[in-house]
């Protein structure tokens, strides 16, 4: 058996998720959107290539920033595809501003790499502005 990657390429593809508006709706921007937006579905030889089990925490890096998420198995995934539901987590690494909309299957180049930290906290991701 080979030691896991320290890092792996690969193409973030963004999608539409039904229940994300509704929990946004129903509870805001708050643990149990966290909770269903911070997810990145990894194909099973890509969780094993970095040593990953299910909900393990993955850090993204796209060119437009990064952000820590937990990592899940896509049993039907493709190696090389990881698959994130339109959030305010892709909105920060497509460089998109806070607040605006994904397009669907949106995909961009990025990378994962294995982490300690804790999953990035949605205040991390909302631009705060004075008022004045």
């Amino acid at each position: 058996m080979t030691s896991p990657q320290a890092e792996l390429v690969l193409t973030l593809v963004f999608h539409d998720d039904a229940y994300l508006p509704v929990v946004s709706l129903a509870e805001g921007w708050g643990d149990a959107y966290q909770k269903k937006a911070a997810v990145v579905r990894l194909a099973k030889a890509d969780m094993e290539k970095l040593g990953l089990k299910a909900n393990d925490r993955v850090r993204i890096t796209a060119p437009a920033g990064s952000v820590v998420v937990a990592a899940r198995p896509d049993a039907a995934g493709e190696a090389g595809i990881a698959l994130m539901a339109s959030s305010l987590y892709t909105n920060t690494l497509a460089g998109c501003g806070t607040g605006s909309h994904v397009l669907p299957l949106r995909h961009i180049e990025g990378r994962a790499a294995v982490t300690d930290r804790d999953v990035t906290p949605v205040r991390d991701l909302v631009v705060k502005r004075d008022r004045a």
